[in-house]
This record gives C-alpha cells, structure tokens and sequence, in this order.
C-alpha cells in the first residue's frame, strides 16, 4: 500500500517518530537494517537509530560485520540474535573443538564461550555487542548469565575474525541492506 520498500520504510519510521513524540515510545531502533537503509532514516531527520537488531555470530558474513562496525561508528547500538543458530545449529557448534578448547580454559560452556566473543570488543568489531540468548532451557538460562566472570584472552578473541569466508554462514537469511 505504501509502494516501493524503501518508501515502507520510511513512512514506518516516520509514524513511529509520532508515536515517540506522543510519550508512547522511549527509544527507535531498527532489524536487520544496513548502513544504506538507516542512512536514509537518519536523512529524515527527527529520532536518531538508536539500536539495529541482528543476526551476529562467529560465522556471519561480512557484509554483517561491517554494518557492525558502521553501526559503531554512528552511535548506534547492536543486538545480536542467533548466537547459537537455532535448534538445528546448536549441535555443529557445540561440537567445535576450537570452542571446546576456549571454554574448557575458563571452565566455561561452548555456549558461554560463544555468548563471550559476540559481547566482547575484539579485533574488525569497533565495539560491543549485546546479545539476546534465547534459550526455554532452565540449565542454559543460568549459564548465559554466568558470561561476566572470565576474560578471552587475544588470541581466543580473534577467532571470531578468524574464520574462513567460506565457512561463514546465515541461520536466519535476513541480509543487511539487502532490500531494496
């Protein structure tokens, strides 16, 4: 009804400005936006992009990391969802010795260690990442608040930039700037 994607997403952002003058809404933020979709927000003026949400993990692609870092740069915050892929996902990467082998040295899980790296300010990331770990398991629910009593070291920090093109992945598909 409102034609082209971008004109959907503009006229979104401009209702939800209204909202936020209301009283209704605190802060705006967007989902699985890129650095070309939120500059055309911040075009309009008005209410600043305070938080993308998006898919981040070790695996992500680049085009990920770099709306991380543009995100960084512009004062906008990201939320990572995906950490762990989803049930289907979870099992390969808890299975990944190089994972293991990190978490074993904190005493921590694979899961923990995971949940670590995307927080942490590392390495082509400009700054931190907060992440949504979901999880209906009461066990895990406790170890994914359990991540602020160790530190990665370097070394275990830069495996997050240190995989392989192609072995980066998407769990969920939703790329940055993708639409049109």
């Amino acid at each position: 009804v409102c034609g082209s994607p971008r004109q959907c997403r503009l006229e979104t952002w401009l209702a939800l400005q209204r909202f936020q003058t209301a009283g209704q809404i605190r802060q705006l933020g967007v989902s699985n936006f890129g650095p070309r979709q939120m500059q055309e927000i911040i075009a309009l003026g008005g209410s600043p992009v305070t938080v993308n949400q998006m898919e981040y993990h070790p695996w992500v692609t680049k085009v990920h990391r770099d709306t991380v870092q543009w995100c960084h740069e512009h004062g906008v915050a990201v939320t990572a969802y995906g950490s762990m892929g989803s049930g289907n996902y979870a099992p390969q990467i808890l299975a990944q010795d190089v994972l293991k082998q990190i978490g074993a040295s904190h005493g921590k899980t694979v899961g923990q260690d995971v949940l670590k790296q995307i927080g942490a300010s590392h390495g082509k990331t400009v700054g931190q990442v907060s992440v949504i770990p979901g999880t209906s398991n009461p066990v895990h629910q406790t170890e994914n608040l359990q991540i602020f009593d160790f530190k990665l070291a370097p070394d275990q920090l830069g495996f997050l930039d240190s995989i392989p093109e192609e072995q980066h992945m998407l769990f969920f598909g939703h790329v940055p700037d993708e639409a049109p």
